[in-house]
């Protein structure tokens, strides 16, 4: 009869694990008084915390730190997580040289270029944009180097503050892990196939949420460890030319002058058809008025 309750019971606590794991895992919490995670599930959470005295598990990566960094990162600024983008619009005649430097202060500064756009204008001028990833402590001197490339037209930049965020992927990154270490010892003990297959389903879903959370990490930790400065150079647009203003003023009266030419046109074809009715009109009543005059000075005559 034993026996026969072993699947029954592998189930039932693989369901306990997991509704707690979800528990403790919405619950959540961090306070000053504990440097690492603690859970509020009291008594009832399945694991207990983290001993914090032998530290734990970092994430690879400049940005990453250990758990006990975690209550100090909301009153430290040194630890917060920030995240730097620039935008800065250049007009310089030394264009080819700017764009140089651009590279030259991206490279030198151990950053890299993201991506480059180079278009011409009407009248012949170059616009190149260039957006540079530089390391977070790299933000400011670089910045200020690009600055001194021409004339500044355009400033912009900003700080996207994601101390939250970095802190709760990695708690919750944590409690993925310890969910499948526990997930694992069950599976170890499994003695049927049906607690193999519905362990080996739970354990599928928690790795899935583990590999989804790490790329997230550690896509919000280059966008913290790299800043962003994007650089639009510019050559000068030519203001005023020596002509300006009399050659658009001739082609205006030119264009003037074919388009009431034009309007002439239209209306004599729209005159001379009622000129000549007119005209044919008053030939008509001329003839009949003689002929009347005509006629009634022979009555008289007659009389």
């Amino acid at each position: 009869m034993r026996h026969r309750n072993i699947p029954g019971t592998f189930a039932i606590l693989i369901i306990i694990v997991t509704i707690l794991f979800s528990g403790c895992m919405g619950q959540e919490s961090y306070t000053d008084k504990s440097p690492g995670i603690s859970y509020d599930g009291g008594s009832s959470a399945p694991y207990p915390a983290p001993d914090t005295s032998k530290g734990s598990e970092t994430l690879t990566g400049s940005t990453s730190q250990t758990s006990t960094d975690y209550g100090n990162a909301y009153t430290n600024i040194s630890d917060r997580k920030v995240i730097m983008t620039a935008t800065v619009h250049i007009e310089t005649d030394k264009y080819d040289n700017a764009v140089n430097r651009v590279r030259e202060i991206t490279s030198g500064y151990g950053g890299y270029i993201e991506s480059s756009s180079t278009y011409l204008s009407d009248n012949g001028k170059h616009t190149t944009t260039i957006t540079m990833k530089v390391p977070q402590s790299a933000f400011e001197p670089a910045l200020a180097q690009v600055k001194t490339l021409g004339k500044v037209q355009y400033e912009q930049s900003s700080g996207q503050d994601v101390t939250k965020q970095f802190i709760d992927l990695n708690a919750r990154l944590k409690n993925l892990k310890l969910e499948e270490e526990k997930l694992n010892e069950i599976m170890n003990r499994a003695m049927t196939v049906d607690d193999v297959l519905q362990v080996s389903k739970e354990l599928s879903r928690v790795r899935y949420e583990i590999e989804r959370t790490t790329a997230e990490l550690n896509y919000l930790s280059a966008r913290i460890d790299f800043s962003t400065i994007t650089v639009k150079i510019m050559e000068p647009e030519p203001v005023v030319s020596y002509d300006w203003g009399i050659d658009d003023a001739f082609r205006e009266a030119a264009r003037a002058f074919v388009s009431m030419l034009g309007a002439l046109v239209v209306l004599t074809g729209y005159l001379i058809p009622i000129i000549l009715y007119i005209a044919i009109g008053l030939a008509i009543l001329y003839l009949l008025l003689k002929i009347s005059w005509q006629v009634y000075k022979k009555f008289i005559k007659k009389k």
